[in-house]
């Protein structure tokens, strides 16, 4: 593919780079000369492999662990071809037959469609262990139907961006250091632009990593500083809650009116627009760089909710979102009884909430602390505090039916310590149920009662 040039940046990954320069010359028909390959700071010997190369183009930062986005700017001004696609490649990641011809057709910049990614198998399936077990699903299924579908940004590392977003647009921010960050800063440049990624589904990619970038704590914690200078916002949160999406369940082309409070930067919202096509998206949000990122993707007013809800003429919604919202007001079972005059006859409130019962907040407890954190439990933002019965009680004394619970981010394997602690904090108690102290938040499906 002579269109495409290929970017990796590795960090003591030799013998997976190797891998990767096979499979694409091999599977992909990727031409050495259109692959730049930077060890950034290795201690592998990629760099001697790399220096043997005769037709790879390679960067070897020997000094120290460099800026990632410095990197990718350097590498786009040196190395590619000004009218090529580009394609970044997490070297973790490898893309399997056909994947890098598919999102190469997929992009469509006269259509809006400037950046695609694949799905990552390892999502779809829980029988894949290998790349061979890959090949044998994608040998074994049809894959030929491609759906696009637009998101805030790649979980992983790899996009296969248009030389036409690069050439309209300054590239990456340079004072960003790490991947992550890096990434997330570029995708929301581009959606203020209506320049959305797209991922593409029934194409795939293998991911053996974990996910852990290896840039170190000080380079994330002086990422988050300037991300909080620039936009304004503690973090930019770019993954939608499949816990509140989970509890739609509606016919996949029925036509809903949705609306969720606190919506951020409206990831939650795509992501239900992707299930749900039909479907009316709306947002409130406090934060109005927030709200105007997410305007993009549906009709956002910025605003506090605890002073109106009602905020479109004549609109009734099927369902009203509250992700990790509800504990930040001075009064939310107020905000719950305002939402009962916008909801439709038999509408949803669809809520998570953090559980004020689990076993950590109550080990500190009893030993004298009650300390607040930046996230968590006892998130310093946190004025209001709720346990299962809490929640239920709030419902119910505004004429909503809690028709579904799930305890949610339950930890699945516990010390001995802290399940002995579990245990005696169950037989004290007058309900003996141990999942009360186990989960760390709820997720509720709360439908307004008959009148």
């Amino acid at each position: 593919m002579n269109n495409i040039s290929v970017i990796m940046i590795a960090h003591n990954k030799k013998e997976i780079i190797k891998s990767q320069i096979e499979q694409l010359s091999s599977i992909h028909n990727i031409s050495m000369d259109s692959i730049t390959i930077v060890d950034n700071h290795s201690s592998d010997n990629l760099c001697d492999f790399l220096v043997s190369q005769s037709r790879l183009n390679y960067i070897i930062c020997d000094d120290k662990i460099e800026n990632y986005s410095l990197i990718l700017n350097t590498c786009i001004s040196e190395f590619v071809n000004t009218q090529n696609d580009i394609l970044i490649l997490d070297p973790d990641s490898f893309l399997l037959p056909e994947t890098l011809k598919k999102l190469s057709c997929a992009l469509n910049p006269d259509n809006g469609i400037y950046a695609v990614c694949p799905q990552n198998i390892l999502d779809i399936s829980n029988d894949i262990h290998s790349f061979s077990a890959a090949l044998n699903y994608v040998n074994n299924n049809d894959v030929s139907k491609i759906n696009l579908f637009k998101i805030i940004k790649p979980e992983i590392n790899t996009i296969l961006l248009s030389h036409k977003l690069l050439s309209e647009h300054t590239l990456f921010d340079s004072e960003i250091i790490s991947d992550e960050l890096c990434l997330t800063d570029f995708c929301i440049n581009n959606i203020l632009n209506d320049q959305f990624t797209y991922m593409a589904d029934n194409v795939y990619q293998y991911y053996i990593g974990n996910h852990n970038s290896y840039y170190s704590p000080t380079n994330r914690n002086c990422d988050l500083a300037y991300i909080r200078q620039k936009w304004h916002m503690n973090y930019i949160n770019t993954i939608p809650s499949s816990n509140l999406i989970s509890m739609i369940n509606e016919p996949i082309d029925k036509e809903l009116n949705v609306l969720e409070i606190g919506c951020d930067c409206g990831a939650t919202l795509l992501a239900i627009q992707a299930l749900y096509p039909n479907s009316t998206l709306y947002g409130i949000e406090i934060n109005p760089i927030s709200a105007e990122i997410a305007s993009h993707i549906a009709s956002v007013k910025t605003a506090n909710i605890e002073e109106s809800v009602d905020l479109w003429n004549d609109i009734k919604f099927d369902y009203i979102l509250f992700g990790d919202v509800l504990e930040h007001l001075r009064n939310p079972s107020k905000v719950i009884h305002n939402c009962r005059h916008i909801l439709k006859k038999k509408g949803k409130i669809i809520s998570s909430i953090p559980n004020l019962m689990h076993f950590t907040v109550l080990h500190e407890l009893i030993n004298g602390s009650f300390h607040y954190t930046d996230t968590g439990l006892l998130d310093k933002t946190h004025i209001h505090f709720f346990t299962y019965n809490e929640i239920i009680r709030m419902y119910e004394e505004n004429d909503f039916n809690v028709i579904n619970t799930i305890a949610s981010n339950v930890t699945p394997m516990l010390s001995k310590k802290d399940s002995e602690f579990i245990d005696a904090l169950t037989k004290l108690s007058s309900h003996k149920n141990d999942m009360l102290f186990k989960a760390f938040q709820y997720i509720t499906l709360a439908e307004i009662k008959d009148t």
